[in-house]
């Protein structure tokens, strides 16, 4: 059977990625005064001022580059990647990490975001660092980690809690694609409503982004237990990835999928989407653009500067990467200049 993994970068020491960084840690902009609030109701994202549409992308500023290169792309979001959750710092100077790698604090991304007015999602994508621990397939509460799992989320809900634009996705792409893990919707569920409890006890109102089961493509556990899952819980966004069992689908069934979603009233931000996964060259731009017109908010996977990454949105000179992936850069750049949406 196919196996449908989410990405899981492996290039964790060479993500200084380009010409326009900036200093993370020479602003610290006020965070009341400049902190819009945020919230979900029904299938909607809200700001003050009404619905909003999020197109943006993932990145790794958590290795040292600023996001001000996002401006010209007009992003709206950066679904940062954490991926040695047990030892970025939430603030201070940049750590050397057991890894050999340079790590700015999570605070110095969230203000240089913040600067751009730019939402941010933390997601955590791996304990240490190291590839025995990288979350994608696992069960939460039986990785070896988990109790020091929960206090480092709570460290987080903590420190951001007064930071509306911060948002916490606690675990990228749980359980296994296949469900060969005895995954249940009910396991999701319970698991699901444990992190969450973590953040909120912390006074920690913010958005929280929960993946869908199977790695994080699936959307059926949404449907199935979605509308109860919100019961007594606030701002609360569903993430989905959207690989092969989205990409290789026909467009009557992206569409129908879509509406369901909808039909229910769910509150769902497409995370990730690329054109490669599992060495299969897919092509998004079908399904962004259904999705985009259903009002959708969307990010890309990814923020970085390769030509040889068919999945990188820009080339190593900062033009959109067009390389063997059917356009990718310059279509999604195209995307994110359209109007929003909501």
């Amino acid at each position: 059977m196919k196996q449908f993994h989410g990405h899981i970068p492996v290039y964790l020491k060479h993500l200084l990625l380009a010409a326009s960084c900036i200093s993370l840690h020479a602003c610290h902009p006020d965070h009341e005064n400049l902190n819009p609030g945020y919230s979900t109701s029904g299938h909607k994202i809200y700001n003050e001022y009404g619905a909003i549409q999020l197109i943006g992308t993932n990145a790794f500023h958590v290795f040292g580059a600023g996001s001000r290169d996002m401006n010209s792309w007009k992003m709206d979001i950066s679904r940062e990647f954490i991926g040695n959750m047990k030892q970025a710092p939430l603030s201070g100077s940049p750590v050397l990490d057991n890894n050999g790698a340079y790590l700015h604090s999570m605070q110095a991304v969230a203000d240089s975001n913040r600067l751009h007015k730019r939402v941010t999602v933390f997601c955590a994508f791996g304990w240490d660092g190291t590839p025995a621990t990288v979350f994608s397939g696992l069960r939460p509460p039986l990785t070896a980690w988990w109790t020091d799992y929960k206090s480092r989320l709570r460290e987080w809900a903590i420190h951001f809690k007064d930071q509306p634009d911060v948002w916490i996705e606690p675990w990228n792409e749980p359980y296994r694609y296949d469900r060969a893990d005895g995954y249940s919707d009910d396991i999701w569920m319970n698991d699901m409503t444990e992190l969450v409890t973590i953040i909120r006890e912390t006074g920690n109102k913010n958005i929280i982004l929960i993946p869908g089961a199977e790695q994080g493509q699936d959307e059926s556990v949404l449907l199935n237990k979605g509308s109860l899952f919100l019961l007594q819980k606030q701002n609360i966004l569903f993430d989905i990835h959207a690989y092969e069992k989205w990409l290789l689908a026909s467009p009557t069934e992206i569409e129908s999928r879509l509406t369901e979603l909808n039909r229910y009233n769910l509150p769902v931000i497409f995370g990730e989407t690329a054109p490669m996964n599992a060495s299969v060259l897919m092509n998004p731009q079908t399904f962004l653009d259904i999705a985009y017109n259903k009002g959708f908010s969307v990010c890309a996977w990814t923020w970085k500067y390769d030509d040889n990454d068919q999945d990188a949105l820009l080339t190593g000179t900062g033009i959109p990467n067009d390389n063997n992936n059917n356009n990718w850069g310059s279509f999604y750049r195209s995307l994110a200049a359209r109007t929003r949406k909501p």
